[in-house]
């Protein structure tokens, strides 16, 4: 059976950010004596003293809610029911959707669809034909969407579906009580459990807006250099692992080819391109940075990054690790870390506080 992600696919967003200095103001790779230059060749933008933002963000008392809230989905436990389907009840779902008679989604009673009611997941008048419906049911109708279908391959076509009900499940939350805090959440009291949840959300959004951060002042240097040749190998390896990413998106929502998940995306082969390209300059700005900055990895400091992408990755072992990646690879990407560190140390920040999701949702519906 086929988990159900609820349509969790990350948005793919351009990135504004400011420029990177004049382009009068260039250190070239080439004059630095001693530079490797076998990924390929940079002139670089006056990186030392970037501008960027960082979005200081004030957790709030609906987001503690949330959080909670899904602390308890761990624990919930599901009862088949015989009533009509209703309110947020999952259903299993054997079912084909078709557009212009050709077959888009197709799943068996072998290998059926869980669907959530209430998600919108493929839109509300969806979700009202799947509510008061029982185990057995058939159903066959066709469904028109617009542009702001809940889904990109949707958009803009009528869709016809042909659905057989195979169970209906009932989703049982435990009761929020002061002895399921203390023997399933391991904390001393409800205050506690809201103190600990409100920090590890202020852990993970400063986490967060550093990684941001750090983001938008490396894009600015990829954004604002001038890069000539490249390592055809270099290109080709991150041909091959962005491939492999899709790959991966596709396996992993139930899709049978990268086609559909770029399709999901909104993306085109240009887009790729320009994706793989970005990465193949990002790299090569990193080395050619480190090498004018002279920022080499000490032994501990390349075993300490090791141990911490294994930690973060859920690998056994650093030596499993690099067995899958390569120790080039890995080299790079701790190097990369240290890049990071110059450029912020260097660079001049803004804290701006950052929406919250409540006014992120009434910005998206008033536009």
């Amino acid at each position: 059976m086929k988990k159900n992600l609820r349509w969790l696919l990350p948005a793919l967003a351009t990135l504004t950010i400011a420029g990177c200095g004049s382009l009068d103001d260039k250190k070239t790779v080439s004059s630095i004596p001693g530079v490797d230059e076998s990924y390929g060749t940079v002139t670089l933008c006056d990186y030392s003293n970037l501008s960027a933002e960082k979005k200081i963000h004030e957790i709030t008392e609906a987001e503690v809610e949330e959080s909670i809230e899904t602390l308890l989905y761990d624990f919930a436990e599901y009862k088949e029911v015989t009533r009509p389907s209703a309110g947020t009840d999952c259903l299993s779902l054997a079912f084909t959707a078709s557009k212009n008679g050709e077959v888009i989604l197709d799943y068996s009673e072998s290998e059926s669809y869980d669907y959530y009611l209430d998600s919108d997941e493929f839109g509300s008048e969806f979700d009202e034909k799947l509510t008061g419906v029982s185990k057995g049911d058939k159903l066959s109708f066709q469904i028109s969407y617009g542009e702001d279908a809940p889904d990109a391959s949707l958009a803009d076509s009528t869709i016809d579906y042909d659905i057989t009900v195979l169970n209906v499940t009932e989703e049982i939350l435990p009761k929020l009580t002061e002895d399921f805090i203390k023997e399933k959440l391991d904390y001393a009291s409800e205050a506690d459990m809201r103190a600990g949840i409100r920090k590890d959300l202020e852990t993970e959004m400063e986490s967060n807006s550093v990684y941001e951060l750090r983001e938008s002042l490396i894009q600015q240097v990829v954004d604002n250099s001038e890069f000539g040749d490249y390592s055809q190998e270099l290109y080709d390896s991150y041909a091959v692992s962005i491939q492999e990413s899709y790959e991966g998106y596709a396996e992993m929502f139930g899709y049978a080819s990268v086609e559909e998940i770029y399709d999901l995306f909104g993306m085109t082969d240009e887009d790729v391109e320009k994706e793989i390209l970005n990465n193949v300059y990002r790299t090569i700005a990193v080395k050619a940075i480190a090498k004018a900055e002279k920022l080499e990895l000490t032994d501990k400091e390349y075993q300490d990054g090791l141990e911490k992408y294994a930690t973060e990755s859920g690998y056994e072992s650093t030596d499993e690790m690099i067995t899958e990646y390569g120790e080039e690879s890995l080299y790079l990407w701790i190097l990369e870390e240290k890049v990071l560190d110059f450029l912020e140390k260097h660079a001049e920040i803004t804290e701006v506080e950052a929406p919250n999701e409540e006014e992120t949702l009434s910005e998206e519906t008033t536009s």
